[in-house]
């Protein structure tokens, strides 16, 4: 139940902007005249934006998706264009271009960024105007042959339409969301979430009343979602450490800065992790890194683990003092040194070609110093030092323990 909510609250921010979207469209007559103008082209604008932040954060999956987007908001006959086009948008266009944009932003949702302007850049971009050009080739045609493709029935157990939608189109956004839902859910990352939110918006706002006034009041709110997209995966980029997932140095030294008051800071480090590197390799002391993040960052009694470097961290506890977090120290120490990782060893056998595979789970445990800010320790640099020094003590005791 736990895991149910959890999922369902990673939904909270791209759905909660369509819910905001809503509600200005159900108060949009308290909008002047003025304001609906501008409200017209404003997905323009933002689409825009999320464009430049894409190219300026080397972020090609938003710009391509913003793309795809513009034209499919231009599409729709209802709405204004900004600029005058050889091929005007029409019904055609749009019911193609129904089918065809949910296969594309779920196809940019899965290809690695891998720049704007490199081969994979120049290529993806060949895709678009290859896709254009046949799409347009397609509307202009007199050969109708496709549309009876589109209105084709389906015939399944349990299957009901929608009255006004075609089937192929109602399949392929149902396919698409519910891909690209799985997909958020085990990437965890924010434009996959942002995705899901936004083919909901596409499915949903043809069948809202005053069509004129939800598409460009829904589709603003997609354009704030890529632009938020943008700025939030720059955030990651620099204050998330990427191997362990936790805050990096960067976020510890902001977060030093305000502390105040009373507060306990520890620091911790994996026993004799060059041997274990050595002996096991990076990859598995990166994996190792992970699960031991992993563990630290659920750290009760109010305190937020960091990535120090290497093979070290620090947990900060704003408001607590050195007796108040010792036992959670201590339980912590003795979680990490019972939580285990699967190993497994391949051998080949002499007389055979085959290989065998030898699983075992490895043990790794951590040291940990902590000190609290005190008469002698009065900044939170020198309660770091501290309790740096702290560690090192421990590490003399035998390791596997907490010292003050």
């Amino acid at each position: 139940m736990r895991k149910i909510i959890k999922i369902l609250l990673s939904f909270s921010i791209p759905f909660g902007f369509l819910f905001v979207a809503y509600i200005l469209f159900l108060n949009v007559d308290s909008l002047s005249s003025s304001w609906l103008y501008i409200l017209q082209y404003s997905p323009y604008l933002l689409f825009s934006i999320a464009i430049i932040l894409g190219g300026w954060f080397n972020k090609s999956k938003v710009i391509f998706i913003s793309l795809i987007l513009a034209v499919f908001y231009w599409s729709y006959p209802e709405i204004p264009s900004p600029i005058t086009t050889l091929y005007s948008p029409s019904h055609k266009l749009r019911d193609i271009l129904s089918v065809v944009v949910p296969l594309n932003l779920l196809l940019f949702s899965f290809l690695k960024e891998r720049g704007i302007f490199s081969i994979w850049g120049k290529l993806k971009f060949a895709l678009l105007i290859l896709q254009g050009w046949g799409v347009i080739y397609v509307v202009q045609s007199t050969d109708i042959e496709i549309y009876s493709y589109l209105d084709t029935e389906v015939s399944l157990p349990l299957w009901r339409g929608i009255e006004g939608v075609p089937d192929v189109t109602l399949i392929v956004f149902m396919l698409t969301i519910f891909i690209l839902f799985i997909k958020s859910m085990t990437t965890k990352v924010f434009i996959d979430r942002v995705m899901v939110a936004t083919l909901v918006a596409i499915f949903m706002v043809p069948f809202l009343e005053r069509t004129t006034l939800a598409f460009p009041i829904f589709y603003s709110a997609i354009g704030l979602m890529l632009v938020i997209s943008v700025i939030q995966s720059s955030y990651k980029m620099a204050y998330i450490d990427e191997l362990t997932q936790i805050p990096s140095r960067r976020a510890l030294e902001e977060n030093l800065l305000k502390l105040g008051g009373q507060y306990t800071i520890a620091m911790l480090d994996i026993d004799f992790f060059k041997k274990f590197n050595d002996k096991y390799g990076h990859d598995i002391g990166d994996d190792v890194l992970a699960m031991v993040a992993s563990v630290i960052k659920d750290v009760s009694a109010g305190g937020k683990a960091f990535r120090y470097g290497g093979e070290e961290f620090t947990i900060l506890f704003p408001g607590k003092g050195i007796d108040d977090v010792m036992p959670h120290l201590e339980k912590l120490r003795e979680k990490v040194s019972k939580k285990g990782f699967p190993y497994r060893k391949k051998t080949a056998k002499k007389s055979k070609k085959t290989k065998t595979n030898q699983s075992r789970k490895l043990h790794v445990t951590i040291s940990i110093g902590v000190s609290e800010k005190n008469h002698n320790y009065a900044t939170p640099v020198e309660v770091r030092n501290a309790a740096d020094k702290a560690l090192y003590r421990a590490k003399k005791k035998g390791r596997n323990c907490v010292s003050k």
